[in-house]
């Protein structure tokens, strides 16, 4: 009788542990910058408040490449960053055996930028710059956009304010109103002239931005 009840017992344990075991998922991709550079040491989380550990930290090796483990199936948020980098963040589903891997471009912080604005514009820049790290884009992209308009020569702040809107679309849930944010992105990079100093980079953030877009 002792051994059927230990044999019972274990089978319990056992069941109840198949679940557990069969949510704990992985997921991988790699870092690189606007030109395509592998970004060695970035930093990727994941946070998900209702799994356990409801945050996984990787780091990029010399091919950008980073992997994570242990995490429960569903969907959850990573954020990317690197010294010298503006953060990036996006919402994944992660599935066993079946996510897809996570590619995030970086793009240098360009503001603000010494010896290259005057110091009102500085200002703004660095308040602009506070919103978004606060996770208040709404407000940053006005705050861009009004920097952009007010010095129509700063071309560059198209980048800026092309970044922001990406940042608001990795947050937004409703399919329709993520579609347009991407496409107020695009239409931010676009407006980079040919010949601009950031006209390269303006394309090299279009294709990732229709990338990230159909991958949702």
């Amino acid at each position: 009788m002792r051994r059927f009840l230990f044999a019972v017992a274990a089978l319990a344990i056992f069941c109840m542990a198949t679940p557990a075991l069969a949510q704990s998922a992985r997921a991988t991709g790699s870092v690189r910058d606007t030109s395509g550079k592998p970004l060695k040491g970035a930093t990727v989380r994941a946070v998900n408040k209702e799994a356990y550990p409801s945050e996984i930290t990787s780091s990029t090796d010399d091919r950008g490449r980073w992997a994570m483990v242990g995490l429960r199936t569903g969907t959850w948020t990573f954020f990317a960053e690197a010294p010298g980098f503006s953060q990036f963040q996006t919402q994944w589903l992660v599935r066993v055996g079946g996510t897809a891997p996570i590619g995030f471009v970086l793009a240098r912080d360009l503001g603000p930028i010494p010896n290259a604005l005057n110091k009102n514009i500085q200002q703004q820049v660095v308040a602009a710059n506070a919103l978004r790290d606060k996770g208040q884009y709404d407000l940053a992209i006005v705050a861009y956009e009004l920097i952009r308009d007010q010095n129509p020569t700063l071309t560059t702040m198209n980048l800026v304010v092309g970044s922001a809107y990406r940042k608001k679309a990795a947050q937004e849930t409703d399919p329709a109103a993520r579609r347009a944010l991407f496409d107020r992105a695009i239409a931010s990079y676009t407006a980079v002239p040919a010949g601009d100093v950031g006209h390269d980079r303006a394309k090299a953030e279009i294709e990732s931005t229709r990338t990230e877009a159909a991958s949702r």
